[in-house]
């Protein structure tokens, strides 16, 4: 059995108001207003549609039939207007499109309220009754057609809007637009089906539309966060991050036409960007035309373009934009300077250059000179020839070592390395170069890293230098630690310790005119460490204690961990 027409339009009243007081509990979220507008526009348009099936006589009909069709005006626009700020486009709103806007709805009102002269809104109207209600039956005429044709395009334009956007957007927000589409759409053909007289005269389902509008927009709002979390918030955000963003950052179309540029990007180009929108990007860059993909791949390189009347280098990362159904729509393009950097690597080619080949070139040249000198002075002054060769050796030696790390640096990729192996190398040619030293290992048999050959240098770099330091015979402690973070090598000695400073400067990562390093050993040391991902550290106490913590080879590399090395993290744990 079915509810009667009017417990059915009283339903509404009081839903539709319960939805309005939720939303005046959001009232300060983006869409709020017009929603509420909305909801309560509907609320009252089925109040006075339920007085319209409960009151006698005519003319009091007549008055409620004017009052539901002034209310439907409000309708539509407060439904637009909800869209538009939610999806982040109020700045569509200007005075001129409002003005527009509100150009229909205040002439159709005026025709109602003034009907009786002219017949425009209803020719005519006769009395539908029913067992329970009565209510008009009105002939329409011109200008409610109309208008019902004004509500639909108003109504599909905001429908438009929330499809565009359920397409592109994420499960809450799509969710979102559901509801906010059901909201609409099942009143609006309630109505129309109403209007068209495909129902009988007594019966609007336009009122049991705004019944299911109000739950699903109290679901959508209790359960949905509708006004808590909308997209509008995630759209202002990205147009701001477009907008303030350093790097250049231009949007072209599937043709290569200029639809959109940053701030950052307007040096590129005359004319502000609503001047620019529509050019081809290949005649106004077409060096940086020539770099983008036709079949809507990712792409990245380097290329040179003139900018303020100056040779410029931009590092050009091109993204594909994708619409339904992976169709490419466009590019989107980002250029960042690199002229500074790479002007600073050329300057570090040439240095380097200079000094592993011609700095050694001539140190040979300096010692050949020394020994030559050697034979001819007396025995008494040849200790200052031997000092000028030793200095001389160490100059080629670090020259030879920072060139071997730079190629290992430039080459290597982290890759699993069995840590025991490289160690005990490194113990038996450090003692055999140091036979007065006493250098102990203590490692796990079995140990795996994620590291590089290079490693192998950065320990003998700390080895040497422990030795060399030392002020009596020398005691080198490596020991190795395995832990659930990774493996920790310490190399620990007796000697005066490292220079607060010097650890400042290694930690920091960067050298200033006021603090800076005398060497370059543990420059070389922390390089090869963090380029197989591992860190380096200094622990207090006496002596020097230098730790180097390197991660433990994945299972997503090419070895897996062992099980010894599964014992001994279960056995550390």
């Amino acid at each position: 059995m079915f509810p009667s027409p009017l417990s059915v339009v009283l339903l509404a009243a009081v839903v539709g108001m319960g939805v309005a007081v939720l939303v005046w509990l959001h009232r300060d979220r983006p869409g709020a207003g017009p929603l509420a507008t909305f909801v309560i526009a509907a609320s009252l348009w089925a109040v006075a549609h339920g007085l319209e099936l409960a009151v006698p006589g005519v003319a009091l009909m007549e008055r409620l039939l004017q009052t539901q069709l002034t209310l439907s005006v409000i309708i539509p626009v407060a439904w637009l207007v909800t869209v538009l700020e939610y999806t982040g486009h109020p700045h569509w709103l200007t005075r001129r499109r409002v003005a527009l806007l509100l150009v229909e709805p205040a002439v159709f009102v005026t025709l109602v309220w003034s009907n009786g002269a002219h017949g425009l809104v209803w020719r005519s109207a006769t009395v539908a009754t029913s067992v329970e209600t009565s209510t008009l039956a009105p002939v329409w005429g011109l200008a409610r057609w109309g208008h019902l044709a004004y509500m639909l395009v108003l109504i599909l334009a905001g429908g438009v809007l929330l499809i565009r956007m359920m397409l592109r957007t994420t499960d809450r927000f799509q969710g979102q637009v559901l509801a906010l589409l059901v909201a609409i759409t099942i009143p609006t053909v309630g109505h129309s089906v109403h209007a068209f007289d495909l129902v009988p005269a007594q019966f609007d389902p336009t009122s049991l539309g705004y019944v299911i509008s109000g739950v699903v927009l109290s679901g959508a709002l209790l359960r949905g966060q509708l006004l808590d979390v909308a997209p509008v918030t995630r759209e202002l955000g990205r147009e701001a991050v477009f907008a303030e963003m350093d790097d250049a950052v231009i949007i072209v179309d599937g043709a290569g036409r200029l639809v959109d540029i940053n701030a950052a990007a307007t040096t590129f180009f005359t004319g502000s960007p609503r001047d620019i929108s529509g050019r081809e990007l290949a005649a106004e860059l077409p060096d940086l035309a020539a770099t983008v993909p036709e079949a809507g791949e990712r792409a990245q390189t380097e290329t040179r373009l003139e900018r303020d009347g100056a040779v410029r280098y931009y590092d050009v990362r091109i993204t594909p934009l994708y619409r339904s159904y992976g169709v490419v729509s466009g590019h989107l393009i980002s250029l960042r300077d690199v002229t500074r950097r790479r002007q600073r690597g050329q300057r570090i080619d040439v240095l380097n250059r200079l000094l592993r080949h011609n700095i050694r070139n001539e140190m040979n040249v300096v010692r050949g000179n020394a020994d030559l000198l050697s034979d001819s002075v007396d025995p008494e002054e040849r200790g200052r020839i031997d000092r000028i060769v030793r200095t001389v050796d160490d100059i080629v030696d670090r020259s030879n070592k920072i060139g071997r790390v730079s190629e290992a640096l430039e080459s290597e990729r982290a890759r699993p390395i069995r840590l025991p192996q490289l160690l005990e190398t490194v113990v038996e040619e450090a003692r055999a170069r140091h036979p007065d030293a006493d250098i102990a290992l203590t490692c796990p048999e079995e140990c795996l890293v994620e590291g590089a050959p290079s490693l192998t240098l950065a320990v003998e770099e700390l080895v040497d230098n422990a030795v060399e330091h030392s002020e009596r015979a020398p005691v080198v402690d490596i020991t190795v630690t395995v832990r659930e973070s990774g493996v920790v090598v310490r190399v620990s000695d007796d000697g005066p310790g490292i220079a607060p400073h010097e650890r400042t400067v290694i930690l920091a990562g960067e050298e200033t005119p006021l603090q800076h390093g005398s060497g370059v050993g543990l420059w070389l040391v922390k390089w090869v460490v963090r380029n197989v991902g591992g860190t380096l550290s200094f622990a207090e106490g006496d002596g020097t204690t230098v730790e180097i913590e390197l991660p433990l080879a994945s299972r997503t590399g090419s070895v897996s961990r062992t099980s010894a090395q599964q014992n001994l993290l279960s056995g550390s744990e």
